[in-house]
């Protein structure tokens, strides 16, 4: 098969990538973010160019025209996050939850679980739940977890990447969420390694007020967690109200002599019932399976 020709945006993307990967980390873009950007902010550019005259100077200049407005960071360092207040109790199926939300989205993460797996270490830039690792061995803990007394859940650890030297540099660092198994007397038994390796920060007042505005950086995406679950949680109390009011529903309609106009008030409700469970999937507040369960049960009352 012949080569596909490069698009311009392809060609924008490629420059994009090999200006990305040699900015430090809290200055990097994740891939998603390099997407808006070239579609929103320099295809436009280039708009009614013709790629035979497309040239590599004027694309990199527009790129790092839009990257130096784009603010560093500022809690990709490790070693000005409390580590073991942040992420020293962590549930096991909760890991993804806080990967994503919680965890900044410009360091090194690496998940231990002992027999049960270990991920490399990555970029919590462009994390992916599957990609990663992280889901084969949630999904691994989930049976043992379920049918033994023993309770699991993750703790953090900042660790030093191999070959780097504790001198400071945030690159240099890793979090480590080691599994612990919790046995049925209390006893707290680790799935993997937990030496840790910090920098010890100089204690000045411009240091002491970054650890300050990252501890409340933290602390406020954890608060939005909070509320995200509650909502959720909210969404799947009623959504299984609404599911069981239904069903009773069509139980009494079933039992009407007219059953043309029962079926046609049940097919109503079953409408309704259906775009309230849609909308919450499209806001978020039901995870896949979730979603699969509440559609199934529906459309098992509806059936009968």
């Amino acid at each position: 098969m012949p080569k596909r020709k490069p698009t311009i945006y392809s060609i924008i993307s490629k420059q994009f990538t090999k200006i990305n990967n040699k900015l430090p980390e809290d200055r990097k873009v994740s891939y998603k973010d390099r997407r808006v950007i070239i579609k929103q902010l320099i295809l436009p550019q280039f708009k009614g160019v013709n790629k035979s005259k497309l040239r590599i100077k004027p694309i990199k200049v527009a790129i790092n025209s839009v990257i130096s407005q784009i603010p560093p960071k500022e809690i990709c360092d490790l070693n000005f996050i409390d580590v073991a207040a942040e992420y020293g109790y962590v549930e096991w199926f909760a890991l993804d939850e806080t990967i994503k939300e919680i965890v900044p989205d410009c360091i090194y993460v690496k998940v231990t679980a002992g027999n049960f797996g270990q991920t490399n270490i990555f970029n919590t830039r462009n994390y992916e739940y599957s990609k990663s690792g992280v889901r084969a061995i949630v999904e691994d803990i989930r049976p043992a977890a379920l049918n033994t007394s023993g309770r699991y859940f993750f703790s953090g650890y900042q660790k030093l990447r191999p070959r780097r030297k504790n001198n400071g540099n945030p690159e240099n660092y890793y979090l480590d969420f080691v599994l612990f198994e919790m046995d049925t007397f209390g006893n707290q038994i680790p799935w993997g390694n937990t030496d840790t390796t910090k920098f010890d920060v100089e204690k000045t007042k411009e240091n002491r007020s970054k650890k300050t505005r990252v501890k409340n950086i933290i602390e406020g995406k954890i608060k939005l967690l909070k509320k995200k679950r509650e909502k959720r949680a909210r969404a799947k109390k009623t959504l299984e109200a609404n599911i069981n009011q239904f069903g009773k529903n069509v139980k009494k309609l079933s039992k009407k002599t007219n059953q043309e106009d029962a079926r046609a008030k049940a097919r109503e409700q079953f409408v309704k019932a259906l775009e309230m469970l849609e909308k919450y999937k499209k806001e978020g507040k039901l995870t896949d399976k979730q979603y699969k369960a509440a559609f199934e049960k529906l459309f098992k009352e509806f059936n009968q």
